[in-house]
């Protein structure tokens, strides 16, 4: 047998049983704790317009969990970076309608747009973003929210 096919041979139990974790980890459809935020924050924009105890997603799997899966919004969800970048949302397996706007490094609310549940349509922001908050769709409208306004504070705090 030559070393090659060894080297697979061997290391295809592993690799079965990797995958097999990994599609355990997944969770099909369940939100799995390390997914979840375990940091809230109280927003403050420009014109008084406070939001309270909106959970923060920051690692890879809070990002990648967002607010799929649920029936209610809530509070919505802010989703930080510690750099600026082009940002890029989606709504597969997210069952209400949101929007989500892209907040730049200086705190400017510079895009909002509505998304579909359940799609796998691209939204981008227009420019690099450090921010991004997810509302339920007409929240930002409700709230005064428009692009321009400027995050001006963040009061976080860990559960």
């Amino acid at each position: 047998m030559s070393t090659a096919r060894t080297a697979i041979l061997s290391a295809l139990p592993g690799l079965i049983l990797g995958g097999f974790a990994l599609s355990v980890l997944a969770g099909a459809g369940e939100i799995q704790p390390a997914a979840n935020p375990t940091e809230r924050c109280t927003l403050t924009f420009s014109d008084n317009i406070v939001l309270a105890d909106v959970p923060v997603a920051r690692t890879p799997g809070q990002m990648a969990q967002g607010l799929m899966f649920r029936k209610d919004a809530g509070s919505g969800m802010l989703f930080s970076w510690p750099e600026a970048k082009q940002r890029v949302f989606w709504m597969r397996n997210t069952l209400i309608p949101l929007s989500v706007g892209f907040i730049s490094a200086d705190g400017t609310l510079f895009g909002i747009e509505d998304m579909t549940p359940e799609t796998d349509d691209y939204h981008y922001s227009a420019e690099p973003a450090t921010d991004a908050l997810e509302l339920a769709q007409g929240e930002f409208v409700r709230k005064g929210l428009k692009p321009g306004a400027r995050l001006l504070n963040r009061e976080c705090r860990s559960d």
